[in-house]
């Protein structure tokens, strides 16, 4: 549809004025223009028949344990945390390869900050511990970088922004103090998209984030410095958040693994707030091994739940209609090889459309635009000169929605999960492309498809962004490549709290299309 932006500034600048926000002819022409781009997404969302009760949030998931599975090769990680537990490898001498690795890399803008004394002294620490015959825990002497958006002890908690005052931390997020408690060495802080609002990670105060694997490519965002500093092999473990695809898009975008667990399965205390009902935090690795090893520890699981293969292939259901719309053609490719391979190698494969997705990018921007907007509002309004044009811009238009649009794209998302949960139907899980196309170049801001030029963001969050809303856990492996040999992603999204049969479902695909 033809979209009319002047229909919009009347509305835009009253709003701004009565909010008392500084509104010359240029920014007005900036929100129209940017809201206007989403308001084909926004009108199916008016046109839409809620039929659901709103729901604020997803409910928080029960844990479903996996059916009885069969122990896989151990990922990277156990094989790393089991040299060092039984004394083979030092963990000071991991410890300073990967700060070797990381000042090899120093060009990659991954990092906002890393303390090689501090590295070194906890490793140090754990090498004393088991000389006394202490056992660490499962990821003993493994470094672990943790995303700049939550406290880390004796590291600046900045968000990537320098629009608010960054604050040494004294403590951990609960997150970070479960990682120590398995033995794994904090590893700097990663760098992000500023304020983990957007989807490139070309952050204006401390440097884009180069795609280690494809420099002329963006890394993804928000989670870009994580998934760099995994995909350039500096740390094999980081931590990323995700509120419409910000662990997923990076994973895809440097060909690794990334996972958001089901909405509020993994403490996400003292994490710096985008959107409270859409932030997921996860991990992101170069195995569904490794990454499920790592979600243990975030979630507090014992040990090996979630690390199982299934017994038997699984039952997996291709969701097609929305998913296969306007999509690139490699991708497309791609995603049909892999399920042609995964049929051969015994998986039952079905097809199913569920016609409730077309609302989900509308329900995702107003819920993500309003929540993210209140939520850095004092920013805004006190340090919006110092905010990166792009964050600046996506904070402000979030004042123009009224409460009568949020609460209907509350309805929706209630009408979208139940949607989701028929859609399973006997399948162990839902299988999509994570990206309608494979990682833009570097620089970019916005995408052309099918004749249309949309914001980068939302072109990237379109697979992504309905599992926020929805709170279903989903991973995100590679599972081929375009014909240009970028990567392509694979989601695998689950029934609430089925985190755990995902990632085994996961760890069989991934071996499967890696034979």
């Amino acid at each position: 549809m033809a979209i009319d932006c002047s229909r919009l500034s009347p509305f835009i600048e009253a709003t701004a004025a009565w909010r008392g926000t500084n509104a010359d002819a240029a920014r007005t022409r900036a929100w129209s223009e940017r809201v206007g781009s989403s308001l084909a997404d926004i009108a199916e969302l008016e046109q839409a028949l809620a039929l659901a009760d709103p729901i604020s949030v997803p409910p928080s998931a029960i844990p479903i344990a996996p059916t009885a599975g069969v122990a896989a090769a151990d990922g990277d990680v156990s094989v790393l945390a089991a040299a060092v537990r039984s004394g083979r490898s030092r963990a000071v001498d991991v410890a300073q390869a990967a700060l070797d690795r990381a000042h090899a890399a120093v060009a990659l803008n991954a990092f906002t900050a890393l303390d090689a004394a501090d590295v070194l002294r906890q490793a140090e620490a754990l090498d004393v511990a088991i000389a006394r015959g202490i056992d660490p825990g499962p990821l003993a002497g493994v470094p672990v970088a943790i995303k700049d958006l939550m406290p880390v002890r004796g590291y600046r908690l900045t968000g990537g922004t320098l629009a608010r005052a960054p604050v040494l931390a004294a403590h951990d997020a609960p997150v970070v103090a479960n990682l120590r408690a398995a033995g794994a060495i904090i590893f700097g802080t990663a760098n992000l998209h500023e304020l983990a609002y957007g989807v490139t990670s070309a952050n204006p105060h401390f440097g884009a984030v180069v795609n280690p694997r494809h420099p002329a490519r963006v890394p993804g965002g928000s989670s870009g410095g994580s998934a760099a500093i995994v995909a350039a092999g500096i740390a094999p473990l980081a931590i990323g958040t995700d509120t419409g695809g910000s662990i997923r898009i990076p994973a895809a975008c440097c060909g690794i693994v990334g996972f958001k667990p089901s909405y509020g399965m993994v403490d996400k205390t003292g994490a710096m707030p985008l959107a409270w009902s859409l932030d997921h935090i996860g991990p992101i690795a170069g195995s569904v091994a490794d990454a499920a090893l790592m979600f243990e520890v975030l979630a507090g699981w014992p040990a090996g739940r979630a690390g199982a293969a299934p017994a038997s292939p699984p039952k997996l259901r291709f969701v097609g209609g929305f998913f296969r719309d306007d999509v690139q053609p490699g991708v497309l490719a791609a995603v049909d090889r892999a399920a042609e391979q995964l049929g051969q190698s015994g998986a039952r494969i079905d097809a199913i459309d569920i016609p409730a997705m077309g609302l989900a990018p509308g329900a995702q921007f107003v819920t993500l635009c309003s929540e993210a907007t209140q939520a850095n509002w004092e920013t805004l309004r006190t340090g919006a000169g110092k905010l990166g044009a792009d964050v600046r811009l996506r904070l402000e238009i979030g004042q123009f929605f009224l409460g009568m649009d949020y609460v209907k794209a509350q309805r929706i998302r209630r009408d979208l999960l139940d949607a989701c949960v028929v859609a399973f139907g006997d399948a162990d899980v839902l299988i999509t492309p994570t990206l309608p196309c494979v990682a833009p170049p570097a620089g970019a801001a916005t995408h052309e498809i099918a004749g249309r030029v949309v914001p980068i963001a939302a072109r990237m969050t379109r697979f992504t962004g309905p599992f926020n809303m929805t709170g279903l856990p989903a991973l995100s492996l590679v599972c081929g490549t375009d014909d240009a040999g970028l990567p392509v992603g694979l989601q695998i999204v689950g029934r609430p709290g089925a985190d755990a049969i995902v990632l085994s479902v996961g760890r069989w695909i991934e071996t499967v299309l890696s034979a």
